[in-house]
């Protein structure tokens, strides 16, 4: 039976425009074909890969085996493969072979389906990280909490004033910081989702930056730490949402906090810039920032890398700062602070009279 020649055209334009890479090899790995999107995937094209072999066009970017004889030994399909694009950037691949049997040919042929899973691949380990670093961020604060509790809950009768006033102290930390990152996480989910929403009125930064101190007492106490704050007198009211701008502030001092040395003070400050900008600025005298980190510190996900320090929080602090400071219409940012440390700093804008 002839095929009508229509409907050999429109079978070549569907195996051209799927949305997998298809390529068929001979026995000897020699590419016979080669789809749109295989090209897009490798960075070859048609003409280019044609007649060369799949080791070649799909080079394995570690270890010193070759891709073809991985297909051998593989009945259906491979693991997930790091291999390297023509222009040497390294990408995760599912490859699924079928062996090809025409009638018209004694040669076998085999069908490589190509799919590029790298960003499926960074999802997986981003939530493994996520969720790792989720439950240490809880369980640290609960188990305080939970521990101090019981010593209130067998010794309260036997407790001195000062004792009992420290133990409660230890629970209005704990609560702070699972309050903090309970509003991070639901924030992050919300700019997510396109839900986020601010509700300005016209509030006194002083008073703002007067109620984030009060949140973070309990972490500055803690690491004895003292906030510095400077604000000039005569600072106009902004039009802001009070508790978003709350939590940037409580957000900033305690990364500063964090990250600064214990014993050292944390300064606040705010200033009045040209053009109706108020600034302000939380500096540490932490070990500082590298210009690496800066360029995505404020990203979802992401901490400063201190390979000799702990790491803290599980990074979403900032881009929550980020989005909030930018719905308000202001800029963030990040520098290093003469003398050692880093001062994180944002703009407002100030509405004309």
């Amino acid at each position: 039976m002839k095929i009508p020649l229509h409907n050999v055209n429109w079978s070549k334009a569907l195996i051209q425009n799927l949305p997998e890479g298809i390529v068929t090899i001979d026995k000897d790995g020699q590419i016979l074909f080669f789809n749109n999107c295989a090209e897009r995937i490798s960075g070859w094209s048609n003409i280019e890969a044609i007649g060369r072999s799949i080791n070649d066009v799909f080079p394995l970017s570690t270890g010193n085996g070759k891709l073809l004889e991985q297909l051998s030994t593989t009945a259906a399909s491979l693991p997930p493969v790091n291999i390297l694009t023509r222009a040497g950037k390294e990408i995760n691949l599912a490859i699924k072979a079928t062996d090809l049997e025409l009638p018209e040919s004694a040669a076998r042929e085999t069908v490589l389906l190509i799919r590029d899973v790298t960003m499926e691949d960074a999802a997986l380990r981003l939530r493994s990280y996520f969720l790792a670093n989720i439950s240490h961020e809880f369980r640290t604060p609960l188990s305080a909490l939970k521990a101090s509790v019981e010593l209130l809950l067998e010794g309260l009768q036997d407790f001195k004033l000062d004792e009992t006033r420290e133990l409660v102290n230890s629970i209005h930390f704990s609560v702070t910081a699972l309050q903090t990152l309970i509003d991070n996480l639901l924030e992050s989910v919300s700019i997510e989702a396109g839900r986020f929403r601010i509700r300005r009125h016209m509030t006194g930064l002083k008073k703002l930056v007067t109620e984030a101190a009060q949140l973070m007492k309990p972490l500055l106490e803690r690491r004895n730490q003292k906030l510095v704050v400077s604000i000039p007198n005569n600072l106009p009211k902004v039009n802001v949402d009070p508790m978003r701008i709350t939590q940037v502030l409580t957000n900033l001092i305690s990364n500063a906090s964090k990250y600064g040395p214990i014993d050292q003070p944390i300064e606040l400050a705010l200033s009045m810039k040209k053009d109706n900008w108020i600034k302000v600025s939380v500096s540490d005298h932490g070990s500082g920032i590298t210009e690496e980190d800066k360029s995505v510190i404020f990203h979802r996900f992401v901490r400063a890398t201190e390979n000799d320090k702990p790491q803290y929080g599980i990074g979403l602090g900032l881009s929550v700062v980020k989005a909030i400071i930018e719905s308000h219409g202001g800029a963030v940012g990040v520098e290093s602070r003469p003398g050692g440390g880093s001062v994180f700093w944002f703009t407002i804008p100030v509405e004309e009279p």
